[in-house]
């Protein structure tokens, strides 16, 4: 091995080596998960598409909404049915409809799109297709430095989160970065899950493009779960989580990254956030597949009151009755039919009555 991929080597091995007992029992307990979807997933072709629709959609509007964007997922939606939504700037439709067309294109053909740095600047490429302000520099490494900063009120840079990569630096790290990810892949050398976090989170400090950096990764994330056996990623999506805890996201990214280039470089505040994100993905991936399972042991009036149940949480027959239409006396069976299966538990006596989903 040369020194040159030696030092590399050493880089980013000593990251993921040897990792913490919960790091290991967190991987161990997503592909538990993994594996018990996989086993499961029995869902028609119909609600398969209908689902991975839904999730290109929430997937889009998460992803352009924590970079600035100001679409929501009913808007995303319009644009994918090919309606013009005219209340927001051209821009933010244009990103929307980029990250609506990259992210189909990886979960049709995932297995035909291996981490390559041809790959990485192509769906750069496809990504901005629609963006006309990006014409000049899309699927191509940045030629001017950037930085990666919180916006102030007035759309400008008011505090600088990290220093990313110079730009002369960029084609080398980026060559880097792949060639050792793609090796240790191929090899086995570790846990896939934390292959693909070193790679965001490196990704992410090089920011090798003037523009899209934060979308591309996410699409990238997508990417390597899938080729690596995540199925689940295509039912419930990562984008959506990693919005919903968008300041746990910076912070986690901002801790890591700032030791970089120190004695002391560590990926682990970014490992614990990822790994957390890729396990809400997979229990809630599991939930559907568990919701096919009730539905198959319930009758359709049943399934009526659990499934209004599990939206809610807990009610009184009475209000399950109103919000189903189910007249009370089968609200009533119903109800018993459910605490027989352990899907609900009885709460109070009387007129005090209520229904909690477990």
């Amino acid at each position: 091995m040369s020194k040159i991929m030696n030092d590399i080597t050493q880089k980013f091995d000593h990251r993921i080596k040897s990792p913490e007992p919960h790091i290991v029992a967190l991987l161990a307990e997503i592909d538990g998960i993994r594996g018990e979807f996989k086993s499961g997933l029995r869902m028609t072709p119909q609600a398969i598409t209908s689902l991975k629709q839904s999730v290109l959609i929430t997937s889009a509007g998460a992803s352009t909404r924590i970079e600035g964007a100001k679409l929501t997922d009913e808007e995303v939606e319009k644009i994918m049915q090919g309606l013009s939504v005219s209340k927001f700037s051209d821009r933010d439709s244009q990103e929307v409809q980029g990250y609506l067309e990259v992210l189909q294109n990886v979960f049709d053909s995932f297995q035909t799109l291996p981490l390559r740095e041809s790959i990485i600047t192509s769906l750069h490429n496809q990504l901005l297709k629609y963006s006309n302000k990006d014409d000049t520099h899309r699927g191509g490494y940045k030629k001017k430095e950037n930085t990666v900063g919180v916006l102030g009120p007035d759309g400008n840079v008011a505090r600088i989160m990290f220093e990313t990569t110079p730009a002369y630096l960029t084609a080398k790290e980026m060559q880097e970065l792949v060639d050792w990810t793609t090796d240790a892949f191929e090899k086995n050398r570790f846990h896939p899950l934390l292959l693909i976090a070193n790679f965001v989170v490196e990704f992410l400090k090089i920011h090798p493009f003037e523009d899209g950096n934060g979308r591309l990764s996410r699409v990238l994330t997508n990417l390597l779960l899938l080729r690596s056996g995540y199925q689940f990623v295509q039912y419930v999506s990562h984008e959506q989580i990693v919005e919903r805890r968008k300041d746990e996201y910076y912070l986690a990214l901002r801790k890591s990254q700032e030791t970089f280039n120190t004695d002391h470089d560590t990926i682990v505040p970014w490992l614990n956030f990822f790994l957390s994100v890729v396990k809400e993905q997979a229990t809630k991936a599991l939930s559907y597949l568990q919701e096919e399972k009730v539905e198959d042991t319930l009758s359709p009036k049943q399934y009526e009151v659990w499934k209004y149940l599990s939206s809610v949480g807990e009610a009184a027959p009475g209000d399950i009755a109103k919000a189903t239409g189910v007249v009370g006396v089968t609200v009533s069976q119903a109800l018993e039919r459910l605490i027989e299966l352990g899907l609900v538990k009885r709460v109070g006596r009387g007129r005090g009555t209520r229904y909690v989903k477990l």
